[in-house]
């Protein structure tokens, strides 16, 4: 039994390196075009866009689990942080990191995709893992509910571009080569990767 649950928890993980850009696809496009339908700038009520306040409630367990791995990651990682906050603006819960003292490239590009995959890892074992252990439909249900918030919450924030460019801004030159050698890395393991289960 136990080596049954190793193999699913590698063969998951694996399952979630796969997948994840087609999650992060899905849930920035997702996020986009609700953002769409809110207001640019002024403040009518206490958000600026109602619809997507109410979904960042809805799915609030994903978001606090999203931003607590983030925080692991960037942590793990070094790099400088604010802490965590929440804003009205839409109703969410973020991690501020800091764009004056923004990290090298190759760091930031590697923690924000280790705390995706990651984070899809998680919401997909809460999908798979209550089914193989065959525990009862009500916490199923919360598991399922639950993975869907992390995944729903699995999108690109205007923070991490804007933390991007001033990480590639403070890294001239170097800052380009480096994301090129890091993208073309993980593009390397995600064909490597992709072909274990094909």
């Amino acid at each position: 039994m136990q080596m049954d649950i190793v193999v699913l928890v590698t063969s998951s993980f694996v399952f979630a390196f796969q997948i994840t850009p087609l999650v992060v696809i899905v849930a920035t496009a997702i996020r986009s075009i609700v953002l769409l339908t809110g207001r640019r700038r002024a403040f009518v009520t206490w958000t600026r866009n109602s619809l997507l306040s109410a979904i960042s409630i809805i799915f609030a367990p994903g978001m606090m689990i999203n931003t607590g791995v983030r925080y692991g990651i960037c942590s793990l990682f070094g790099i400088d942080m604010d802490g965590i906050g929440a804003n009205s603006t839409y109703a969410e819960l973020n991690l501020f990191l800091r764009v004056e003292r923004p990290p090298r490239v190759w760091v930031l590009v590697t923690a924000l995709f280790l705390s995706t995959v990651l984070s899809v890892f998680i919401g997909f074992v809460l999908i798979v893992l209550p089914m193989v252990i065959i525990i009862g439909a009500p916490l199923v249900l919360v598991c399922w509910y639950v993975a869907v918030c992390v995944l729903f919450n699995t999108s690109i924030r205007g923070g991490d571009v804007t933390l991007l460019g001033a990480a590639l801004k403070g890294h001239p030159g170097k800052g380009i080569l480096e994301l090129v050698v890091t993208l073309s890395i993980i593009v390397f393991l995600y064909i490597a990767l992709s072909g274990v289960l094909l």
